[in-house]
């Protein structure tokens, strides 16, 4: 509980610190944000290439041992993590609010005491050697689905920018032009993002003008629930990373059953 409380502190503070660092310091953020996913990715990957290859192949089989999983499924995943970890970091470096921090923070036990219900839940059920990864995929979307409602339904009563009267080129410029940060990569890539969730807006707004203010809120609140996605999935990952690393001695004690 204590590793993943930190994680969020530290998190918080890449947050705060994130629009006055430079371009290399940047850099080297994403790319402690990147380690641990693909780690993460890379494990889960090759657990599940190593179950699919003992349903189809004999284990005397040489395919069993070329196909495992090597360079090429590093690559692949290697690339999914570095996606991930820029848009957390751009989730980052835009800034969250300190309501959804407090969240999370205080959500810390009940995740720790779910992950271990869930390990014990599913020891009847699971292979004993893919129990850990069986239980944290469960985790991770229970919590994700629970996080992006939630954070969905509180945009339900945010404003909605009006953009009935402007076009789409003004849109794209003032979404574009509105980044302050020191890094010229990172106001790139966050004039980027914002041009991406502001251009849903504009098109909901003209293309559907003739839905009610509810029809609207609704189409709004979609283009919200994936930029939610965006920064809760990413984040539960990493969630994920550290907690298989301190929960996975949690069914070591139980007979017949080992850690990843």
């Amino acid at each position: 509980m204590l590793a993943l409380l930190v994680l969020l502190v530290v998190l918080l503070a890449i947050g705060g610190v994130l629009p006055r660092l430079s371009d290399g310091p940047v850099v080297l953020v994403w790319v402690l944000l990147w380690l641990p996913l693909l780690g993460l990715l890379f494990w889960r990957r090759r657990l599940a290439r190593r179950a699919w290859l003992r349903v189809y192949l004999r284990d005397t089989s040489p395919w069993s041992a070329r196909l495992r999983g090597g360079v090429l499924m590093l690559l692949g995943q290697a690339l999914l993590a570095a996606v991930f970890a820029l848009a957390l970091l751009l989730s980052l470096a835009r800034g969250i609010a300190p309501s959804v921090w407090v969240v999370l923070i205080l959500s810390v036990p009940l995740w720790s005491k779910v992950w271990t219900l869930a390990g014990r839940g599913l020891q009847r059920h699971a292979s004993p050697e893919f129990l850990p990864v069986t239980a944290g995929r469960a985790v991770v979307w229970a919590s994700g689905i629970v996080l992006v409602l939630g954070l969905g339904i509180r945009s339900l009563w945010q404003p909605v920018p009006d953009l009935g009267e402007v076009t789409l080129y003004d849109t794209v410029r003032h979404y574009a032009a509105e980044q302050d940060v020191r890094s010229t990569v990172l106001g790139g890539l966050l004039s980027v993002f914002a041009v991406l969730e502001g251009v849903p807006h504009w098109l909901a707004q003209h293309w559907f003008d003739g839905l009610p203010g509810l029809g609207l809120k609704v189409i709004a609140w979609m283009v919200v629930l994936v930029r939610e996605w965006l920064f809760v999935w990413p984040l539960l990952l990493l969630c994920a990373a550290v907690s298989h690393m301190v929960y996975r001695h949690e069914h070591r004690h139980e007979p017949g059953h080992s850690g990843p």
